[in-house]
């Protein structure tokens, strides 16, 4: 048996003995945290698992086409705007992989925006959120169709050096997350390449507000092969496809 098979018999073997579970589509690397008595979620910007169009056109990550290189003081790279309305940013994360369930849930991301350039956030398991475009180029715009300022609008407000945007909880930062696995997606609404994204942290605790060194200290996990405590087979799914 060549090693190809060999990797996927073991796969076969721990996926019906329930020592993993696979997960398509999600972000491949994210951390999480319990502080405060809370869950987190944290993943950085430029890991979506899906950018439509493909391409830097409406999105680019720093250093991509003709995009800035990263500021000082970024964990990794950003994600920035370019080209106006069209494009959609989407990640797929597991709150239960934070110890998280289904109820409300406050959504933050780790900006520059000193001039109060805002989008628009869709999560497939909220309940407002049933309208989700799917095909390029996407609407946006200020209220354009299906978006709703009071529900859906991110990043309202100046923020001119690296913050944790918003605190007030308000319009789009908080929404409904199912058990396990929920979809965000990021739409343009206004605005220009001022507005930088470097890290998304979602939290189920309103007390909570996060912070630079939280990120730092949180746990580090992957998605596809999600291993339990007692397993050994760390070979991620992606990286077997590619062998």
């Amino acid at each position: 048996m060549n090693r190809l098979l060999q990797y996927a018999a073991a796969i076969a073997v721990a996926v019906s003995t329930g020592a993993v579970s696979f997960s398509a589509g999600a972000v491949e690397v994210f951390k999480v945290s319990r502080y405060d008595g809370g869950s987190q979620i944290w993943f950085e910007a430029e890991a979506f698992d899906q950018r439509l169009p493909e391409g830097a056109q409406f999105f680019p990550i720093s250093g991509e086409g003709g995009a800035a290189k990263a500021p000082d003081d970024t964990f990794g790279e950003v994600v920035t705007r370019a080209g106006g309305a069209g494009g959609r940013l989407s990640y797929t994360f597991d709150i239960s992989r934070a110890g998280g369930t289904g109820g409300t849930w406050y959504f933050f991301g780790r900006v520059i925006n000193p001039s109060n350039q805002s989008d628009y956030m869709l999560v497939d398991t909220h309940p407002d959120d049933d309208d989700i475009p799917d095909t390029a180029p996407f609407p946006g715009g200020d209220g354009v169709k299906p978006f709703d300022n009071t529900d859906d609008r991110i990043f309202e407000q100046d923020t001119a050096a690296w913050g944790w945007a918003i605190l007030a909880h308000n319009e789009g930062h908080t929404k409904h997350l199912e058990d396990g696995e929920n979809t965000m997606h990021i739409f343009h609404r206004q605005g220009n390449n001022t507005r930088v994204m470097d890290v998304i942290v979602w939290v189920d605790d309103a007390a909570y507000l996060p912070s630079d060194d939280d990120y730092v200290n949180a746990e580090e996990k992957t998605s596809g092969l999600a291993v339990d405590s007692g397993g050994k087979l760390t070979t991620a799914w992606g990286r077997l496809k590619r062998r």
